[in-house]
């Protein structure tokens, strides 16, 4: 090989090596940053690309007046989709017939987020555009998954922090106090369900025992330590049923599990409900009331098995500090989300009862 030829060799292989060496070190974000730029220049070239690299696609305005601010919540339906129009996930239970994923025992209704440290970076800034009503389709970038908590933040079930994802998104009310609005929401529930209304019976705590409506007598009081078994249907206030021990009923609402023992929930009563309860959140959705563990069971749930004796029919709703919290109970899309208020229709069974209805039969 003469001179030439051999310092044309090695030019091109410092080339080749010089490319192989600049690819290796392209980050992650470059690389998602260059197909995001790509993506809006095919099909969105008036997209509104800001600083952060969230990216605008559209924005119409609502009819509230109030955009949320820092930890300020909002309720927001939402769809998201990767950049080839694959949909991940949606709070739309139609589309998600349409898309043959509809999943019964999945909840469908808005998601509330808080604009705090636990909601990813893209999310806060994207709904923090947003009023009441207000319609939005955006680019959250992977750069923009993470929250300043620290952690992995709050999500929703379709985001991919490796990729960009588009989210359509609708808002809508903006909350500013959660414990007015819970206050507030929890009358308008008392009046619109009930006839007469049941009023509080503690802050933001509504009772009422079908079977003993002036309180139950003395004589049929239960001893404490004595163990009592329960007929629950829990649900969220616009009639999502997220557990139930009662069979048929887990069937009408699609969820029955044939792994799940449908017998009555077995509490052991006590003095105060405030011995029966622990601060409320469980490892799993199955006990999400406490069905194995006592020590889980919330606080709403047990104040209200103090107001019933045998064979009561009772009814209980009330705001998230006597449920399962800021936190919620959900996984996977299933269970309680964040500050849900709840409700629970009850029926405490007979002694040794494992029938539901409970027997007449004492």
């Amino acid at each position: 090989m003469n001179l030439k030829l051999k310092i044309l060799f090695f030019c091109l292989a410092a080339l080749v090596l010089f490319a192989c060496a600049k690819e290796k070190t392209e980050s992650v974000r470059e690389v998602q940053e260059r197909i995001l730029d790509a993506y809006i220049q095919s099909n969105w070239p008036s997209a509104q690309k800001l600083e952060s690299g969230l990216t605008i696609l559209n924005l119409t305005g609502g009819y509230g007046l109030v955009r949320p601010g820092a930890n300020d919540g909002i309720y927001i339906h939402y769809n998201t989709y990767t950049l080839n129009g694959i949909c991940q996930s949606t709070t739309d239970s139609l589309k998600a017939r349409m898309l043959g994923t509809y999943d019964p025992s999945l909840y469908y209704g808005p998601t509330l987020f808080i604009l705090d440290a636990t909601t990813i970076v893209g999310l806060r800034e994207l709904f923090g555009k947003m009023n009441q009503g207000a319609t939005a389709t955006a680019i959250i970038p992977p750069w923009l998954t993470t929250s300043t908590s620290g952690g992995s933040g709050y999500s929703t079930r379709g985001q991919q922090a490796d990729h960009n994802m588009i989210y359509e998104v609708k808002a809508g009310v903006v909350i500013g106090d959660i414990q007015r609005y819970q206050t507030d929401s929890l009358e308008m529930y008392s009046i619109m369900h009930f006839s007469p209304r049941i009023d509080s019976t503690a802050r933001d705590y509504y009772f009422r025992n079908f079977t003993h409506p002036s309180g139950v007598p003395a004589a049929d009081t239960i001893v404490s330590g004595t163990a009592v078994g329960v007929w629950y249907v829990g649900r969220l206030l616009d009639g999502y049923v997220f557990d139930t021990n009662i069979a048929d009923t887990a069937k009408k609402y699609k969820i029955y599990n044939a792994s799940k023992d449908y017998t009555p929930l077995r509490v052991t009563m006590r003095d105060s409900y405030l011995d029966m309860t622990s601060s409320g959140s469980s490892s799993s959705n199955d006990e999400a009331i406490g069905s194995v563990d006592e020590s889980s069971l919330i606080a709403g749930f047990v104040r209200a098995l103090k107001g019933m004796t045998y064979k009561d029919k009772a009814v209980a709703f009330f705001s998230s500090d006597w449920g399962y919290g800021a936190n919620g109970n959900m996984s996977s899309g299933k269970g309680v989300p964040q500050y849900a208020m709840l409700r629970f229709d009850m029926q405490m069974a007979h002694k040794d009862d494992k029938q539901y209805p409970p027997t007449r039969t004492k």
